[in-house]
């Protein structure tokens, strides 16, 4: 890394003193000088454009994690056009996220999605093999000063996750996945490409997690054990889970009573579901939620709901009260 890219970040602006004088004794200056001066800021916004090509450079090339993300924090939040020199053709803010995670999982021999370019709409955007023909991704900035921005498949507006660089912040969002994954493409998308698209999200967790330390939260794609999914409705009906009884019958399963009175519902392969109230130290309740456990930790919620027909008609059939929830902070 060279030196100016190990330098804070500066936008360039026209010396105020210099532009002041310039305006108020353009009379008393001489041609020479007024050249000179002229000259100097055009040097200067080179030489800012200059630290924005090593910044890519870096971002393009570099076998570092570290660098990766650093060189992407800078770029995201960078003005290459000055006062005195403008770049037709670049590259938007939101197009160094899409080159950051491309490079991020190369790094790891991880890369499933293809970065395009759209000529249409002059921005890059991220296609997944089955998944090309339906829908296709691109970040959208956060309109705050948080400087964050929201993976977002571009026909429907579903914004899967959101990323913030300097907060070092992940979020899924548990709505949206459902919505397009089991939802929208229903019928259209085979389960094997759902499959890998949900391998590609978590792969991204996963490195923002182990590689710079994360805040990662995967909401209904968590495979741990001690994942706790919360429910949208703190107080679920009564009818809520009958019917839970009567799909799981439907599906040629036992719906059983656990030790704690919580509904235990064993599946194929050692996978349990248990659903149940949570309570406080205080013994208040916390709400209802729901736990996955398998022998392998591979299982979350979002598989079960792929794998299992029934249970997926369950959950959909009464969204409003089951929806795992998400991080209200970032989402609605």
């Amino acid at each position: 890394m060279s030196k100016d890219e190990r330098q804070a970040t500066e936008t360039f602006e026209p010396q105020e003193s210099t532009t002041e004088s310039t305006a108020a004794n353009a009379a008393t200056l001489s041609t020479s000088g007024r050249l000179m001066a002229y000259n100097d800021q055009l040097k200067d916004s080179l030489k800012h454009g200059q630290v924005f090509t090593e910044l890519l450079d870096t971002l393009i090339e570099t076998t570092s994690a570290t660098e990766l993300l650093t060189a992407a924090q800078r770029l995201v939040a960078y003005q290459l056009d000055t006062s005195f020199v403008t770049f037709p053709q670049q590259y938007s803010q939101s197009d160094f996220y899409l080159i950051f995670l491309n490079r991020l999982l190369a790094l790891h021999g991880r890369e499933r999605v293809i970065l395009q370019s759209s000529d249409r709409f002059h921005e890059l955007y991220h296609e997944f093999p089955g998944i090309n023909t339906h829908g296709y991704f691109v970040f959208q900035l956060e309109e705050t000063a948080q400087r964050g921005a929201y993976y977002t498949e571009k026909n429907t507006g579903e914004t899967l996750f959101y990323l913030n660089f300097e907060k070092q912040v992940l979020r899924f969002n548990s709505r949206a996945l459902t919505q397009l994954l089991l939802v929208d493409y229903e019928g259209k998308v085979a389960e094997t490409a759902l499959r890998g698209f949900e391998n590609y999200l978590l792969d991204i967790g996963k490195f923002l997690k182990e590689d710079f330390g994360f805040d990662t939260d995967f909401t209904l794609m968590d495979p741990s054990n001690s994942a706790v999914y919360q429910l949208a409705d703190p107080n679920l009906s009564s009818t809520v889970l009958d019917k839970l009884f009567v799909e799981t019958a439907k599906g040629g399963r036992i719906l059983e009573r656990g030790a704690e009175g919580e509904a235990v519902l064993k599946l194929d392969d050692h996978v349990v579901v248990r659903l149940f109230s949570q309570e406080t130290r205080e013994n208040e309740t916390d709400g209802w939620v729901l736990k996955v456990s398998d022998p392998e930790h591979k299982e979350s919620w979002f598989d079960i709901l792929l794998k299992y027909s029934f249970l997926r008609a369950w959950y959909l059939d009464n969204l409003a009260s089951l929806e795992i929830r998400a991080d209200s902070l970032y989402f609605n």
